[in-house]
């Protein structure tokens, strides 16, 4: 048993969580997959979202999952876009996500005038998108700021293709069809890590046309139910006719850690 239990991590978006450190690293770290899977059951409520602390039930989870440890210290640092440390906080695992929250937010909280109809979305670059179960977040993060039936061109190169075998079984079953498919099929089966990804993506992907741009093999893309393009080229060559006038066009170079935060004029 040991006397002294530090955690040591970053700060940063998360998009279920609300954000990654303090006692996280040990709350989903070290525990068993029961633990975790109940725990992330609880992203499909909408206070489970990125940018979300206190009345976050996935993140308030978490904090109680580290209390039962009995996590003592937290060392957790914020980086910057080049990952350089800007900031280093070290305390009470709670207090440091207080005090470390405000200075993410002044290097990745982003505030939108309106919605937009068209986003060009990049994770970040490796290996923030060396497979599609971590270029994902990016897709999660821009769909918050954008119009019901806009269009996301995701550039996630996923060189590692999906990055989740569990999802690729369960995403490749016959039914899976559509997004209205997946989403009943979730809602019916419940929570299950890779599944979960699946879920993730036709939520977005119901509300807005994802354009998706990777090495991956065009109809393996389709089969996960999103639409692949060659080129950015392409992609705008099929995005730009349909867009209404004064259409608002955005770029999320590092969508992975944006804070995007819609705030209408």
């Amino acid at each position: 048993m040991a006397g002294l239990r530090i955690v040591v991590g970053n700060i940063e978006p998360h998009q279920f969580m609300g954000f990654s450190g303090g006692v996280k690293s040990a709350a989903v770290g070290v525990t068993a997959q029961d633990t975790i899977n109940t725990n992330h059951a609880w992203m499909a409520d909408p206070a489970s979202a990125i940018n979300r602390y206190d009345d976050n039930p996935c993140r308030v989870d978490v904090e109680e999952i580290g209390r039962i440890i009995g996590v003592d210290y937290a060392l957790n640092a914020v980086l910057n876009e080049e990952k350089a440390i800007v900031h280093a906080l070290a305390g009470d695992p709670v207090d440091v996500m207080r005090r470390g929250i405000p200075l993410l937010r002044e290097i990745y909280q982003r505030e939108v005038a309106a919605p937009y109809d068209l986003m060009i979305v990049s994770a970040g670059g490796y290996p923030k998108d060396i497979n599609l179960y971590q270029g994902q977040k990016a897709l999660g993060h821009a769909s918050l700021v954008m119009r019901e039936g806009g269009t996301v061109i995701l550039a996630v190169a996923c060189p590692e293709g999906t990055g989740s075998k569990a999802y690729e079984e369960w995403i490749l079953a016959p039914g899976m069809t559509s997004h209205a498919a997946v989403l009943e099929r979730y809602a019916r089966e419940g929570f299950r890590i890779g599944p979960h990804k699946a879920w993730q993506l036709a939520r977005d992907g119901s509300r807005t046309r994802v354009l998706l741009l990777s090495d991956m093999a065009p109809d393996f893309v389709r089969r996960l139910l999103l639409e692949p393009v060659a080129s950015l080229d392409e992609a705008l060559a099929l995005a730009l006719p349909g867009l209404p006038a004064q259409a608002r066009i955005g770029v999320m170079p590092i969508a992975n850690a944006t804070i995007p935060v819609l705030h209408p004029a």
